[in-house]
């Protein structure tokens, strides 16, 4: 007979929670929001409020597919440039003819391994009316092209007298009559002086060496060049 009142007042004990955590759920506002949460059909709001306002800026993967890789660019095997086709000359492609990587180095070495040399300073050298070497550079070309040289020194009179001087660019050691730089100081008092500059250029081979010199003469009167400089550099062609 207790066994039977026990499971009884079991049932209805059940029964009651039931009814009453349901009143809670319908009464309480965090009992609303949960039960709302469980009727909400969010597949549904997703189709219909949600996605017809997602961000249409970006494309798909179809439509990217489409858009920058066109149908059978790179479907079919082989379509594409082999690293070994990339590096060849022999043949002619659709896309243009393309070069070896020795041959890319070697085009572009002339202006990777660019070469320059230059001499000068302070110095004071009496002329005479020989011909003299004031400076002088060597340059070794990386590739055929030209070597411009400029030099630059002021002249000045060593005796008050009429002062005329000469100076060349030149790969030999007499002044040269169609490179002349040219001083004429009449009547020059002592310590007079005037400057002189040049440019000229020579072509060259690669691997031959190039040695170009300022030389210059006393053509009249006491003359002294000082703080002569003399740059070579190469340029290919």
């Amino acid at each position: 007979m207790s066994s039977r009142r026990s499971v009884r007042q079991l049932v209805v004990a059940v029964l009651l929670g039931v009814l009453v955590g349901g009143g809670l759920m319908a009464v309480t506002p965090a009992g609303a929001e949960v039960s709302n949460a469980v009727a909400t059909n969010w597949k549904k709001i997703w189709k219909k409020n949600l996605k017809p306002l997602a961000d249409k800026r970006y494309y798909t993967k179809a439509q990217s597919d489409t858009k920058y890789q066109p149908k059978g660019s790179y479907e079919t095997a082989g379509s594409g440039y082999s690293k070994a086709e990339t590096y060849s000359k022999g043949e002619t492609y659709s896309k243009g003819e393309t070069y070896s990587k020795a041959e890319i180095d070697a085009k572009l070495a002339p202006f990777v391994n660019s070469v320059a040399a230059s001499a000068g300073g302070d110095d004071a050298v009496s002329l005479t009316t020989a011909d003299q070497v004031v400076r002088s550079v060597s340059l070794m070309p990386p590739a055929d092209g030209t070597v411009i040289v400029s030099s630059s020194a002021y002249i000045w009179a060593a005796g008050a007298t009429d002062v005329v001087a000469r100076c060349s660019i030149t790969t030999g050691t007499a002044v040269d009559g169609a490179a002349f730089q040219y001083v004429n100081m009449p009547a020059a008092a002592i310590a007079e002086s005037d400057s002189i500059a040049g440019t000229r250029a020579f072509p060259v081979t690669k691997g031959n060496l190039l040695t170009v010199n300022l030389v210059c003469d006393e053509f009249e009167g006491n003359v002294v060049v000082s703080d002569s400089w003399l740059t070579a550099i190469f340029a290919p062609n």
